[in-house]
């Protein structure tokens, strides 16, 4: 206590000092707090409103080639009745678009479509009402009920405080509310909160489909999750679902042929697991990055104690002499750093408010509730405290140290004795200095330029002039001849607007959430063992290609493409190069689904469902082949597609006035979606790379003035025996860049060893750019040679007779 005393008084006696510190540090704590707060929301933190979460699992099924699989209704059925003995419960969710009449304004949402036991599995408690009974998990259609979420509740319905018993429109048909879910709880993905829960019973009765969900085992849609029973662990788990997977593929061997099932434990899931890889090497990158900000930071703090120290020497070297202990000093001096390191702490929590304010209000341009979630939870508190507490010792050790063994002659006398050791340590700090801003600089420069370079990949299309909108006419009660006929006329009527070329329809959009694949079979072609035949695909409209400006070898679709024609496929180039290489594809056949298609066209190879996705497979079917009424509508214009959109709005209306457009945005604003983890995280890094040079800039310019400053008697005596003045500053700058190039290339060698690190959150295989690694060290080398210059020029302006005399 008496050390804590007296370091306050320390701190109240130098204002200004106190504020440096404490603002140089605040700004490495802050901003590590905030991304550590992302990575807690993002990658840590278990699914809020849920029980047990580390007892849940997510169960995926297998083929070749497609390690996580979603899962069909029968299969989950059969799962969940052959699985009592090692799980508490089985359930399956989706997400599905509705149309819900709310005011007397029909509007597009988001729900998902859950089996009757998911809140029970997740073991949820509803804030109002109650959620989903087993008897609601029975019969098909017969239980029209929804849950809604807190969101849905106050925003879609006005938070109705009576809202539970009333009946809702949903697809036209009246549902009744039986409960409302509390804030905090959002289902599986806790960043997109559903707008309401319906019973998997309802399935069919919600979305179109041919066949039942119920009846359908191929068709697989749903994702599977699931409690272990107490003591069961997950090895047992993964042994009994590979008897039930052996046992099903013999029950139905066309099926479940190389197929199988895997578990990965919920806290280990994240978003996707498919994407864990990349959600965990994104954020230990950028974690990496201000962890390199705050030792940035720590080194130019150490680098005004050590400059205090010397103003210390006197106190100390007093205090040594009358008997006090170095480890009583090195011990007060850590006390008095932990209490600016805290007082920091404190101004970087504010700070870290301020990012995360700003991250929680970021937004997508798309009919979906995104809630990025970051918060000052306990966590993010403990290591905001853990990071303070440590950056105290890492800034004050050395200084301490070097405080406390001065040379007690010299020192008691005033004079300024700078050492072997202190020379030493000045010279790291250069050294430190110079490698980890070149470490943090060129990171930062990586990643932009990958962004840069992410938006010029080609993706298979023109995405200028295209402005997109969804549509399900299903949704309000058309048949398939009713929706067809409703496309038709939508078209015509856009299509004769001076301002729009093509208009064209797809079931998922490239780039977008969907993602829909089915096996197939090329006569004359055997494949390999576990080779994956399950391609990716999509439903589209004659005109399509042309709108998207995507050229076509052979031709597209046409009008002549109808239900009663020979049944035809358009594929892309590395179908065609996989399957026929050295052939003409035009003519071949594809059978899928038991039917044959014959090849009418070839379209350059794009990206379907990731910008940094490798070559894929992909088959587009004709609409009336393969009908879906769900769409998305694609309008090429021949200026801003922003000017059509209400345009396009006014033809829907002028139709039917009941159907609710959704998701109606650019193509460019779409891409932005894509493009939205690589724009944040670029965005950061450009501003942590930023502040890391101003930090370089301040910090290299106090160590060389304190490095110049305990040489000013050197420099006194040289230029009194004749040295000249530019003589003076050769001499310092060639020494002190000499230290700076040792710098540049321990730190060239350690970005090198980072870019290597980052390959796999980066667009492509290319991690070493030319211009990044040649531009940082050039810019780091000028910063350098400009604060040696600074310091040695005064320097060396000073008369020596005046200098000596004073020393």
């Amino acid at each position: 206590m008496t050390d804590l005393r007296y370091a306050w008084r320390m701190v109240r006696k130098s204002p200004l000092f106190t504020s440096i510190v404490v603002l140089t540090l605040a700004l490495g704590i802050g901003l590590n707090t905030a991304v550590y707060a992302a990575v807690e929301a993002l990658v840590l933190r278990p699914l809020p409103g849920t029980r047990a979460p580390e007892q849940l699992v997510q169960i995926y099924r297998t083929w070749p080639g497609l390690d996580y699989g979603s899962t069909s209704v029968p299969h989950y059925l059969d799962v969940r009745e052959r699985s009592t003995d090692v799980l508490d419960g089985v359930a399956v969710w989706n997400f599905t678009a509705l149309n819900v009449t709310a005011a007397g304004q029909p509007q597009r949402v988001f729900a998902q479509i859950v089996s009757a036991n998911f809140f029970s599995v997740l073991g949820a408690t509803p804030l109002q009402g109650r959620f989903f009974v087993p008897d609601e998990d029975e019969g098909r259609g017969g239980h029209p009920v929804v849950v809604l979420s807190h969101l849905g509740w106050q925003g879609t319905f006005g938070g109705d405080p009576a809202i539970v018993g009333k009946d809702v429109l949903l697809n036209g048909r009246n549902y009744r509310v039986v409960g409302v879910a509390p804030p905090e709880f959002s289902g599986m993905l806790s960043m997109v909160m559903p707008i309401l829960w319906v019973p998997l019973t309802q399935i069919d009765d919600l979305e179109y489909r041919t066949t039942s969900a119920f009846e359908t085992r191929g068709s697989n849609s749903m994702s599977m999750i699931a409690r272990l029973r107490p003591g069961v662990s997950e090895d047992q788990l993964q042994q009994r679902l590979t008897t039930i997977n052996e046992a099903l593929t013999a029950e139905y061997p066309n099926l479940y042929e190389q197929s199988g099932m895997r578990i990965v434990p919920q806290p280990e899931a994240g978003l996707h697991p498919s994407m864990r890889g990349a959600q965990v090497g994104l954020s230990a990158a950028v974690m990496a990055v201000v962890a390199i900000l705050l030792l940035i930071a720590c080194v130019n703090v150490a680098n005004l104690f050590l400059a205090r120290a010397r103003d210390r020497a006197r106190e100390m070297a007093i205090r040594l002499a009358l008997g006090a202990k170095r480890w009583t000093l090195v011990r007060q001096l850590l006390v008095e750093s932990l209490l600016y390191a805290v007082l920091a702490g404190g101004a970087g929590l504010l700070l870290a408010v301020w990012v995360i304010r700003l991250a929680n209000g970021i937004t997508i341009p798309m009919d979906i509730v995104f809630q990025p979630n970051l918060e000052l939870n306990a966590p993010v508190l403990a290591f905001a405290f853990g990071v303070s507490v440590v950056t105290g010792l890492v800034f004050g050790l050395m200084p301490a140290l070097q405080a406390t063994r001065p040379s007690l002659i010299p020192a008691l006398k005033g004079e300024a004795a700078a050492g072997g050791s202190r020379s030493r340590v000045v010279r790291g700090l250069i050294v430190a200095q110079m490698a980890l801003s070149i470490v943090l600089l060129v990171c930062a420069g990586l990643f932009l330029t990958n962004l840069r370079s992410a938006t010029a990949i080609d993706k298979g299309f023109v995405s200028d002039g295209l402005l997109m909108a969804e549509f399900d006419p299903s949704m309000q009660g058309y048949n398939r001849a009713a929706t067809m006929d409703f496309y038709r006329r939508l078209t015509e009527r856009l299509e004769a607007h001076p301002q729009v070329t093509r208009v064209g329809r797809i079931d998922n959009v490239p780039l977008g959430f969907g993602n829909s694949d089915r096996g197939v079979s090329i006569p004359g072609y055997t494949p390999a063992e576990n080779e994956r035949m399950s391609i990716r695909f999509s439903s589209v409209s004659p005109g399509y290609f042309e709108a998207m400006g995507i050229p076509v070898t052979g031709r597209g679709f046409g009008a002549e493409d109808d239900s009663a024609a020979v049944r035809r496929i358009v594929v892309n180039a590395r179908f065609a190069e996989r399957f026929w290489p050295d052939q003409d594809p035009i003519g071949r056949t594809v059978r899928t689904s038991g039917r044959d298609f014959t090849v009418i066209g070839v379209v350059p190879t794009g990206k379907y469902g990731r910008l940094g996705e490798a070559p894929t497979e992909f088959m587009y079917f004709a609409q009336e082949q393969m009908y879906l009424p769900g769409m998305n509508l694609i309008v090429r214009t021949t200026g801003d597609p922003t000017a059509l959109m209400p345009v396009l709005r006014a033809e829907v209306r002028a139709l039917d006035p009941n159907l609710p457009v959704a998701n109606l945005r650019t193509m460019e604003s779409h891409l932005g979606i894509a493009l939205l983890p690589a724009r944040i995280t670029g965005a950061a890094l450009g501003v942590f790379g930023l502040l890391g040079l101003v930090l370089a800039s301040v910090g290299m310019y106090g160590v060389m003035a304190y490095s110049v400053a305990q040489r000013t008697r050197e420099i006194g005596i040289r230029m009194a025996i004749g040295a000249a003045a530019k003589d003076v500053v050769q001499l310092v700058m060639r020494q002190g860049l000499t230290l700076v190039v040792i710098g540049l290339v321990i730190g060239l060698v350690g970005a090198l060893g980072a870019s290597r690190l980052l390959r796999s959150v980066l667009y492509g295989e290319q991690t070493f750019d030319l211009i990044t690694f040649t531009l940082v060290p050039l810019v780091l080398f000028g910063v350098a040679a400009l604060a040696t210059w600074i310091p040695a020029r005064r320097a060396a302006r000073v008369d020596p007779a005046i200098t000596l005399r004073a020393d």
